[in-house]
């Protein structure tokens, strides 16, 4: 199993930074975690919103190609349908060239309202330009240039430079829902279902693999995680940071309407599941990414360097833990 770690560069109000030394500091802290031993850096976007989510994800990583040398890269997830796709695959090819060879590209077709309705995307297109940007993405990469006549995008001969250093750069397909892993089986892509998806849709992405000829790829998951020598004290930091992205994601899904299922009101960060949220000392994160991985048949997983808000010197010491005490517990392999 790798481990890799995600970084969503969040600001919300109640903890509000001055978003240079925000920057400042993690930006800092990832060149820190290049030396660990962890596998991949993920940065996840959004758009539109109070807390500064970050909603550029390829000037970070050419920021970060240039901090770092050992870790790959990736989005976990990019938005898929708000992109033009030639405009992504190019920019891509960049990140992939001044990283040498390290970008992932983890995509999704998004659930936002707001976000579709910012961008002039229609948001029941959101599957079928998801498909087909795919395939867009690969051409370009493999063969330098682009014919198509989809629905949605048509190209003759499109020239798609500069080329990436990988030919095609790996794309993963993010989502928790069936759909999700049947469009990464059916492309042959590896698999990234979020720590909510239900048990049914790892053995449905195999299925699509092998119904479409294709062997099946990396499954990576994510888990939250926050490793601490004292655990309630650690739960006592970690609590409301937590608490306040519980409330956050439940209000987009209800926006979503019935795209993703809506979990369970709760009023007080001590209502938050301790199942889900691992906060305790190396051996019992351990344990529980050991439970977890019986239950679940995934290769990677990926959890929160910092939960929003949370101080740097708190997220750096649950990542020394975890790199220290943890690390060499779980990981199989070279990293």
């Amino acid at each position: 199993m790798k481990v890799d770690v995600w970084y969503d560069f969040r600001n919300p109000p109640r903890w509000q930074r001055d978003d240079t030394a925000l920057y400042g500091e993690l930006l800092e802290q990832i060149e820190w975690v290049d030396t660990l031993g962890f596998s991949t850096v993920w940065l996840s976007e959004h758009h539109f919103t109070d807390e500064g989510y970050l909603p550029g994800l390829m000037p970070m990583l050419a920021a970060l190609a240039m901090r770092t040398s050992r870790v790959r890269l990736g989005t976990a997830v990019l938005l898929a349908p708000l992109y033009h796709p030639l405009r992504l695959a190019e920019e891509a090819a960049v990140v992939d060239i001044l990283s040498g060879g390290r970008l992932d590209l983890g995509i999704a077709p998004g659930y936002r309202v707001s976000e579709f309705a910012a961008m002039g995307v229609d948001k029941r297109e959101r599957g079928g330009r998801t498909d087909e940007i795919i395939e867009l993405l690969l051409q370009a990469w493999r063969s330098g240039s682009v014919t198509a006549d989809g629905r949605y995008y048509r190209y003759q001969d499109v020239p798609v430079t500069p080329r990436p250093v990988q030919r095609p750069i790996p794309i993963w397909i993010g989502g928790s829902t069936l759909a999700a892993a049947r469009r990464a089986g059916r492309h042959g892509l590896a698999f990234m279902p979020d720590s909510g998806s239900p048990a049914e849709v790892y053995p449905a992405y195999r299925e699509a693999c092998a119904a479409a000829g294709h062997p099946p790829g990396e499954i990576a998951t994510n888990m939250v995680v926050y490793v601490c020598d004292d655990p309630e004290q650690g739960w006592n930091d970690v609590k409301e940071h937590y608490f306040y992205v519980y409330q956050t994601y439940q209000r987009w899904f209800a926006e979503a309407g019935d795209l993703i299922q809506v979990g369970t009101p709760l009023t007080d960060p001590d209502q938050l599941s301790r199942q889900t949220h691992i906060v305790g000392t190396p051996e019992t994160v351990v344990e529980a990414i050991r439970a977890r991985r019986q239950r679940y048949p995934f290769d990677r997983l990926i959890f929160w360097a910092r939960p929003p808000g949370l101080p740097i010197e708190q997220s750096t010491r649950s990542l020394e833990l975890f790199a220290t005490k943890v690390l060499p517990q779980i990981a199989e392999g070279p990293a």
